[in-house]
């Protein structure tokens, strides 16, 4: 598989999520029965991820060190780094130069959620990809609240625009990017926008103009939940309760993901349900022993 380094970027401060990300950081809120960050973590393990980098704010460091330790106990790798200010997901580049070093890595947002039975197969196309970049798309009713990309009838990229106020296109950006060691040296020349902020879409812009780049529209089947707001988080607690109740299957279980994936033996994934205190997220997945 091309891309087995990932990062995950835990920064945000939740601002809209404000006053509960006075007591946990955005990516550690629960999203039903799990924290937002483990869908994150969860999509890049399906992916064929095998090291993955966790940048958090200083203050949250500590908490991440302790909840994922180094990963071994998942069959992966984990290191954490800091971003010192909030200056645009870009930054994740930055901050992770050394660890990203020659390789293609894929770059998640904690608060990005994804759900269906296809996605899992187009992350395994993207994998295919023998250089570039790449991005998912997806649907949405207001466009106007993502980047947008415009294709044409064959999937060349026309255009893409941050937060338009007249859309081309539904077509949405979500916060799953695919990426090669050439977006760290686009991400050193970018400068500030108009809000003070490294902006993502400039990074697409640049792969765009080598021809470098190309889209995975997600199928009809995956819902895409950006879960920075609380209306947000509820709707996507509300949909996962009853996608796991109805279909009788865990989504964003880290343990579970790392068992399906062969990174971990049936016997060692016993012993992380052993130290899972008693829940109903325990006995979901004490029933996959069965």
């Amino acid at each position: 598989m091309r891309y087995k380094k990932g990062i995950i970027l835990a920064a945000g401060k939740g601002k809209r999520l404000a006053p509960t990300t006075k007591i946990l950081p955005k990516p550690l809120l629960p999203v039903f029965d799990k924290p937002s960050v483990y869908y994150a973590l969860s999509t890049l393990m399906t992916a064929g991820v095998k090291q993955v980098l966790f940048i958090s704010r200083k203050e949250d460091l500590k908490i991440y060190k302790k909840i994922f330790g180094n990963g071994k106990q998942l069959g992966m790798k984990f290191s954490f780094a800091v971003q010192k200010k909030p200056i645009g997901i870009p930054d994740a580049m930055l901050v992770g130069s050394r660890f990203i070093g020659k390789d293609p890595f894929i770059l998640a947002l904690a608060d990005n959620i994804f759900v269906g039975k296809s996605f899992k197969k187009t992350l395994l196309s993207i994998q295919k990809l023998k250089s570039g970049a790449a991005l998912v798309s997806v649907k949405v009713k207001n466009p106007s609240k993502s980047a947008v990309i415009e294709t044409s009838r064959n999937g060349v990229i026309k255009s893409i625009v941050e937060k338009p106020k007249k859309p081309k296109s539904n077509n949405a950006i979500p916060g799953l990017y695919f990426y090669d060691k050439n977006s760290v040296e686009y991400a050193k020349k970018l400068k500030p926008s108009k809000r003070g902020e490294l902006e993502i879409v400039d990074i697409h812009q640049d792969y765009l103009k080598e021809n470098q780049l190309k889209v995975f529209p997600l199928k009809g089947d995956v819902k895409w939940f950006d879960t920075g707001d609380a209306e947000e988080m509820l709707t996507a607690s509300n949909f996962i309760s009853k996608y796991q109740n109805q279909n009788k299957k865990l989504l964003g279980s880290i343990e579970l993901t790392a068992f399906e994936n062969r990174l971990i033996s049936k016997k060692q994934f016993s012993k992380l349900i052993q130290n899972i205190p008693n829940s109903n997220y325990k006995d979901s997945l004490k029933k996959k022993l069965k």
